[in-house]
């Protein structure tokens, strides 16, 4: 019995979609019955195809390619005759007697039948709409011919309605008023010519050039960067019946842009298309687009194609690319000359050309210029018999389908999904493109870049956030400082609170006092006007009176963060030039300012007040004076200092949203976070007090005593630390007036909990990069719905702009990049003019505007939706994604708190929190504080979260793997710390485990890698393994019962291999002669790969097992021998020269690789030793191909002497103890690194070695080497005479290729550098 949907033949197969159109053998029809009812089996044209597929990817749907035609006939009508003319009809045509489904191999073809009843309902006196719907509704089989139906609805004796409905399979639009003509032709008893059949088309399209047309169709579409999609949401989802709104152009402006086409040789479908791209580029915010064209199909060299009655039509890709200084008639000159070249290729279908250009869904729009010859004019029919008028409707899959109709007056008619796109936004659209074409008929050579695409009432919206509130507020401290505000407040109010906290208070007559004598102090060291200022304090009130004193000196307070690495203390103090640091503890980093402490005993700042003055410095301090530099994360990787004024920090505080909530704020953000500009100066300007925190972590029941005890009406909490506070103690902001949060994607879940928490708090959204002064934008959230509220209104003075690329507003609804102008805005970024003409642009509506770099969107109401990062666009597989729009969708999972979603290895990576906090995995190296990384935790389970996302958003979008944490990792600043999220496990590929031992290193592997399954023959190192990973695999496996060291998962590998060991036909047993002991001078990290071997030379400590950490990168083909030092093995040895130890392991290196070419690496001393093992191979006539130098260099002068090299290694790994080896060796186990398993005697080894380094390459005296170098340079940590690989020039002749990596030298084969180095590597190596 042969299934539903599909059909199997005898005799002759139906032909494949590529073969001969030919005449079927007899084979078993599609309805049952004798053999030869089945006429023909055709192929399917590429409409068809695609037709075909929407019709059958969900039967229980709606059906939207149901097409109708509708006469409207008056005068007798003979209802028999006219159906007898229907049966006639489909006599003279096969194709409409035609089934679909699908051979045995799954290719679609057409059945054609000899005879099929043709399906006819009569209906008297019934509503003749509700049938027509009626008729509409009912699904097509479309194993079922034939797939049209007529309804002759009788409206009265002398008048009816003829309704045809079929499939758009069967027919287009082109031959449904032809079919219409002779349908009539044969009711008057005519015999109109027969038509060509539709089968010589489907055999003129085998004969084409699929290849030729497939090329070029790629080329037209190369470098195209990812679909345009409208709704990506609906990728692959279900249809709908669309809605359908209409607009007409008058006969004057159509007869204008008749006019101005033809005089330019244009034709009116490049316009229509000109004008779509437009809209698409401004609703998609992308300046390179694709969309559906339909074209006729019938090609020209075909005898009698124009009277086929048929499907013909094609939707092809519209490729357009947009250039703001072109004009609308060079964009449409442009577009009409591609789309000529195109012409020959019509015939290949939408699926194969998406496969040729290697893509999956290109479009989600499509035009239409339905130009066909038709007349629906009244005529006479015969017999007494008029049509007197015809319509019909048809429909499509897609969110947006233009029609456009010619005419007297143009006719545009737009088809959408009304789940996407409501009326009221279909009709803007269309109104948008109405205006499109009147720009191309008044003024067709006006430069795309000063095309204006708004309405009145849509420039009204967002040109609404001109100015909010009106002028005045916008001069809000033009003339006012933080010196004078702060002065007439405490004129106002001396004795009220300015600054409390646990066990103090000060008024603002003391507040004064305080600054003025730290003030008159800094004056006496040099501080003066714009004077930078560096502070570095723990939170208390000493940073309010620094603060304050240092503005009233003239001076620029410059915020070190005590968390900030020393070398990034040094660079601040460095870049910015501050002659003085105002801390309360031993700096404890390299500087040449002044020291000013204030926790010593008579600090300026202090209760005695000894000679220093109290009274005011009076130095004259002007509104555009700079108040402060704050340092931000750069994307060059190197810190911008924001310069920020005196009047932007007076306008945030007057803002009017602070009124009456924000009396005493807390102050717990570090200085070094903008958000304390909010903190300290908003209470500070407006009488209220400034609440200071205790120092530490703040948690919410701290949250909830300081709201208590201090009365505390406001604070401002990061989007990270809120959504924890939220889903640990939403209860805890219910004593505040407000709480404001922002900084990254809000948590929809985690601010309803809060509402719900504190139904009497007011939660206030803000959002504001650091170069406009903390906050840009507020809304009070009143509401939560499924996603993130608005970022709201700007503030008092502030403007907003939402730009498309060529700067021009876009209207609500369409996104855009966020600018941002007014009042606030920084001065620049401190010493960088050509960032800050870069960020800091010139406003289109007069003085200077901010490019945020931030993707923002107004809403109909006239309010911001921020919704990701332009920058933070990922792409996967051609589709540009935004990680924020996915963390959204995730964050509605009831079992998740927190969501953070990245790109890596071109894959998407969810990190997630459950809300049930639960341990889970092991942890891995170079995660910082990252908590252990697991696939279950908090009731999340990874597969079950995959699967809500699929049921919201498109398959591409959908993260591959989910790696449970319990925290995401935070900067100093309490966002979320990206760089430091753990790096997914890879999927195992290997054979399943067989014995139950293998299935017990199989889950070892898993745990402590963070994998869900891994194969027996899987290696672990490949499985991204590191040095640090093996040592809690061992530590693992030993609780477990399992004795294996770390030298033999290096050794073995494979959880196979290990399982084996100690067995009597292990053959890497003690018999072996390739065993590896771990210690032996050449390790092989990888012994097998088809590539020449990499043989990557040990540091100081002499052990090779860090580089472990490349294998995964450089690929499984890759050998890898890892050289170490000899001392390891034998004890006593001492290596005289770094030239002695190049020999040593040359002849190593010789017994695996005898000959060329060489592949050398080394890191640190290792690099050292590596360019001299290269030298001699090159003297001895060898070839080197690559020689890579890892941040090591020659001729260093000075260094260590022996005494220092102990504590210098032990510091290096993190010890700090007394040195005694008994405490070195209990710290190494302790802290579970890469020496956790040495024992004493290897200890001293490796100690012995490094203090032998140091002195050997103190004395090396390198020669030259012929040929080219990889130098990679530790970018952190670096003094102004670091050593650069400029250094080795006079030791090589050939060129030195230098790249940075983000850590210092000691850190360079942690799992993110070794990452970065490992791609340098392979890159070298193709």
């Amino acid at each position: 019995m042969t299934p539903t949907g599909s059909i199997t033949t005898s005799g002759t197969a139906a032909p494949a979609l590529t073969g001969p159109v030919i005449p079927a053998a007899p084979a078993a029809p599609a309805t049952g019955g004798p053999a030869s009812q089945l006429e023909d089996i055709l192929p399917l044209s590429p409409l068809q195809q695609g037709l075909y597929f929407h019709a059958v990817f969900d039967e229980a749907a709606p059906d939207v390619y149901t097409a109708q035609l509708v006469l409207e006939l008056e005068g007798p009508l003979d209802a028999a005759r006219l159906r007898d003319a229907a049966a006639r009809l489909l006599a003279r045509h096969p194709n409409l007697r035609a089934s679909f489904r699908q051979r045995a191999s799954g290719d679609p073809v057409q059945l054609v039948h000899r005879r099929v009843e043709v399906p006819w309902r009569e209906v008297s006196g019934g509503d003749p709409d509700a049938v027509a719907a009626e008729e509409r509704a009912r699904r097509f089989d479309l194993a079922r011919p034939p797939l049209l139906r007529f309804a002759l609805v009788r409206l009265a004796p002398d008048r009816h309605r003829l309704v045809l409905t079929n499939h758009h399979i069967l027919l287009d639009g082109w031959s449904t008023p032809l079919l219409a003509a002779e349908f009539l032709a044969l009711y008057t008893g005519a015999e109109p010519p027969p038509a060509p059949p539709y089968k010589d088309y489907l055999a003129w399209l085998v004969r084409q050039d699929r290849a030729a047309a497939g090329a070029a169709w790629g080329r037209a579409l190369d470098g195209l960067d990812g679909p345009t999609l409208v709704a990506p949401d609906l990728a692959g989802g279900p249809p709908a019946d669309p809605g359908r709104v209409r607009a007409h152009l008058s006969e004057g402006l159509t007869d204008r842009l008749t006019t101005v086409l033809r005089s330019r040789s244009l034709t009116l479908n490049t316009a229509v298309q000109g004008a779509w791209a437009l809209l698409l580029a401004q609703l998609t915010g992308r300046d390179d687009v694709v969309f559906g064209g339909t074209v006729s199909g019938r090609p020209a060299e075909l005898p009698g194609v124009e009277r086929m009655v048929g499907l013909f039509i094609n939707t092809l890709p519209v490729r357009v690319r947009l250039r703001p200084d072109e004009t609308l008639t060079g964009l449409l000159a442009r577009i009409q000359a591609e789309q000529t070249d195109l012409l020959p290729h019509h015939h290949l279908g939408l699926a194969e050309i998406q496969r040729w250009h290697g893509s999956g869904a290109l479009f989600d729009t499509m035009t239409v210029l339905e130009n066909y010859p038709t007349d629906t004019a009244a005529a006479e029919v015969g017999d007494g018999l008029r049509l007197t008028g015809a319509g019909g409707s048809d429909a499509t899959h897609y969110p947006l389908a233009l029609a456009v109709v010619p005419g007297g007056r143009l006719s545009l008619r737009l088809d959408h999904r009304p789940d996407v796109f409501p009326r009221a936004e279909a009709l803007r659209l269309l109104n948008r493109l109405t205006r499109l074409l009147k720009a191309v008929a008044a003024d067709p050579d006006l430069p795309l870049a000063r095309l204006d695409l708004l309405s009145a009432d849509e420039r009204a919206l967002v040109g609404a956030e001109a100015v909010p509130g009106g002028t005045a507020d916008a001069e809000t401290g033009r003339d006012a400082t933080l010196v004078s505000a702060f002065a007439e407040q405490a004129e106002r109010t001396p004795d009220a609170e300015a600054v409390a906290g646990d066990g103090f208070s000060l008024t603002y007559a003391a507040l004064n006092g305080r600054a003025n004598r730290l003030a008159h102090l800094l004056a006496e060291l040099g501080v003066g006007p714009e004077t930078p200022v560096a502070v570095l304090l723990e939170r208390s009130a000493e940073v309010v009176v620094a603060t304050l004193a240092i503005a009233k000196a003239g001076g620029t307070y410059v915020p070190v963060h005590h968390g900030y690495p020393p070398e990034r203390m040094s660079w601040v103090m460095a870049d910015t030039g501050a002659p003085v640091l105002v801390t309360d503890r031993e700096p404890g980093f390299a500087h040449g300012a002044a020291v000013v402490r204030l926790d010593l005993p008579g600090a300026a700042a202090g209760d005695d007040p000894g000679f220093v003055p109290e009274y005011d410095p009076h130095v004259r301090v002007h509104p555009g004076q700079l108040a402060y530099v704050i340092y931000t994360s750069g994307s060059t990787g190197t810190p911008k200092g924001v310069a920020v004024r005196h009047r932007d920090v007076v306008a945030l505080a007057a803002d009017r949203c602070w009124t009456g909530r924000h009396r005493r704020v807390l102050m717990h953000s570090p200085h070094a976070f903008d958000a304390s500009t909010y903190e300290i100066w908003v209470p500070l300007l407006t009488g209220g007090t400034v609440v200071v925190a205790p120092p530490g972590e703040l948690d919410p029941a701290a949250l909830a005593r300081l709201a208590h005890e201090h009365r505390l009406t406001a604070l401002f909490i990061t989007t990270a630390l809120f959504n924890l506070v939220a889903e640990e103690d939403p209860g805890t902001f219910a004593l505040l007036a407000e709480v404001l949060t922002g900084g990254e994607a809000a948590s929809p879940a985690a601010m309803r909990r809060v509402r719900d928490a504190c139904p009497d708090t007011v939660l206030g959204h803000v959002y504001g990069p650091t170069e406009t002064t903390t906050y840009a934008t507020y809304h009070a959230v009143s509401e939560v719905g499924e996603g993130a509220p608005p970022i709201g209104r700007a503030m008092d003075g502030m403007r907003a702009h939402v730009l498309d690329g060529f700067l021009r507003p876009v209207p609500p609804g369409a996104v855009g990049e966020l600018y941002l102008s007014g009042a606030g805005l920084a001065r620049g970024y401190l010493g960088r003019a050509g960032l800050t003409a870069e960020r800091f642009t010139a406003c289109p509506y007069g003085g200077r505007m901010y490019r945020t770099g931030d993707l923002a969107r107004w809403t109909p109401e006239g309010e911001l939706e921020y919704l990701g990062r332009a920058d933070q666009q990922v792409k996967i597989r051609g589709f540009r994604i935004e990680p924020g729009e996915i963390e959204a969708v995730l964050a509605r999972h009831p079992s998740v708190a927190q969501v953070s979603v990245l790109a890596r290895d071109n894959r998407l990576v969810a990190y997630v929190v459950g809300v049930e906090e639960r341990t889970a995995g092991g942890g891995r190296e170079g995660a910082g504080d990252v908590p252990a990384a697991g696939t279950t935790a908090g009731g999340v389970v990874p597969e079950e979260l995959r699967a809500f996302a699929g049921k919201t958003l498109p398959e591409y979008m959908v993260p591959q793997a989910v790696v449970v944490l319990d925290a995401l990792p935070l900067t100093p600043n309490g966002k979320v710390d990206r760089a430091a999220l753990p790096e997914p496990g890879v999927p195992a590929s290997g054979r399943a485990p067989e014995t139950p031992g293998e299935e017990r290193f199989c889950r070892l592997f898993a745990e402590v890698l963070g994998l869900e399954r891994v194969g027996a023959d899987d290696g672990f190192f490949d499985l991204g393994g590191d040095s640090i990973a093996v040592i809690q695999l061992v530590s693992r496996a030993r609780r477990e019962g399992l004795e294996i060291s770390p030298r033999e998962v290096f050794a073995r590998q494979t959880a196979e291999a290990l399982a084996r060991a100690g067995s009597p036909d292990d053959p890497d047993g003690p018999g072996d002669p390739d065993a590896s002991t771990g210690r032996e001078i050449l390790l092989p990290l990888r012994r097998t790969g088809a590539a020449p071997p990499l043989f990557c030379v040990h540091p100081g400590a002499g052990l090779g097992w860090p580089y472990s950490g490349l294998l995964r990168r450089l690929g499984p083909d890759q050998p890898v021998y890892a050289l170490q030092a000899r001392v390891l093995s034998e004890p006593d040895y001492t290596a005289p020269s770094i030239e002695a130890m190049a020999r040593d392991y040359l002849e190593q290196v010789r017994r695996v690789r005898p000959r060329g070419p060489y592949l050398l690496a080394g890191w640190s001393m290792g690099g050292l030793i590596a360019h001299a093992m290269a030298v001699e191979l090159r003297e001895s006539g060898e070839e080197v191909a690559l020689l890579a130098v890892l941040d090591a260099y020659p001729g260093r002068e000075g260094g260590p002497d022996e005494r220092d090299v102990l504590p210098e290694l032990l510091a290096a790994i993190g010890y700090r103890g007394s040195g005694e080896i008994d405490d070195v060796v209990a710290f190494v186990r302790d802290q579970g690194g890469r020496y956790a398993t040495l024992d004493e005697q290897t200890l001293l080894a490796v100690y012995r070695n490094y203090r032998n380094g140091v002195k050997i390459s103190q004395e090396y005296e390198p020669r030259c080497f012929d040929g080219d170098v990889l130098f990679v340079t530790a970018a952190h940590g670096r003094e102004a005479d670091s050593p650069t690989a400029a250094d080795w020039k006079p030791y090589v002749t050939g060129t030195i290729t230098d790249h940075a990596v983000a850590c210092d030298h000691a850190s360079m084969l942690n799992p993110g550098p070794a990452a970065q180095i490992a791609e340098l590597l392979r890159k070298e190596l193709r």
